[in-house]
């Protein structure tokens, strides 16, 4: 099995799969006989890989269903599921909190390039005096204060994509509705804090940081 994580708090179940069965692998755990609709074999993998990390998490693949937006929902039960996919990794979340989000982004720094499709100017300006390179200790990658400028981006990306989840409201605005607080990461795992503006709702956003990826959950104590 190719299950990466499988971690459990007071407030959700995380599951984190990494891509490395071919597609048969994976039908056969599944028990599909049925063609996929998918034709792209990328898309074919993740749709696999999220029902597998699920079944691992007690959810069986027919349970999991679309809204017209193409946000997940659970059929007959009242958890919360919210899923992400990166380059190699899927990752699901199971929540009692009705407003829960994750989501996984490859560390690269192409998220130089579009900071200003989700960066507020507060939050550029905090960034700025927290910016510094990764230190390394015992052959480890360790977060320390101040951060490195592309980790810190992936950060703020990476949880506004969770709080966005985790939202019900249509139109959110990344950069005017979408704030984060309180942070400074200190270590590869945490948490720090997000608002969204529109509705005044607080977020805990617990966050991780892994050579290949980083990764957030969002969710909100006021919803469960």
């Amino acid at each position: 099995m190719a299950v990466q994580l499988l971690e459990k708090t007071d407030h959700y179940l995380l599951g984190i799969w990494k891509m490395d069965e071919d597609e048969a692998e994976l039908l056969q755990v599944l028990g599909l006989t049925e063609p996929l609709t998918q034709t792209n074999r990328v898309r074919r993998q993740e749709f696999l890989s999220v029902r597998a990390m699920a079944l691992e998490m007690g959810i069986k693949p027919s349970e999991i269903a679309y809204f017209p937006s193409g946000k997940p929902y659970l059929v007959n039960k009242k958890l919360t599921i919210s899923i992400s996919h990166t380059k190699n990794y899927v990752a699901v979340l199971l929540s009692n909190h009705e407003l829960a989000g994750v989501d996984v982004e490859q560390c690269t720094d192409r998220v130089r390039k579009i900071r200003h499709k989700f960066m507020h100017s507060d939050e550029e300006a905090w960034l700025k005096q927290i910016t510094n390179p990764i230190s390394e200790k015992g052959g480890h990658q360790q977060i320390t204060k101040p951060i490195n400028e592309t980790v810190g981006l992936l950060l703020h990306w990476c949880a506004k994509e969770s709080l966005f989840k985790a939202v019900v409201e249509d139109g959110v605005d990344f950069v005017q509705e979408l704030r984060i607080k309180e942070f400074l990461p200190l270590d590869v795992s945490g948490r720090f804090k997000g608002v969204f503006l529109r509705t005044g709702r607080s977020f805990e956003i617990d966050y991780r940081i892994q050579p290949d990826f980083v990764l957030t959950c969002s969710f909100s104590e006021e919803s469960k």
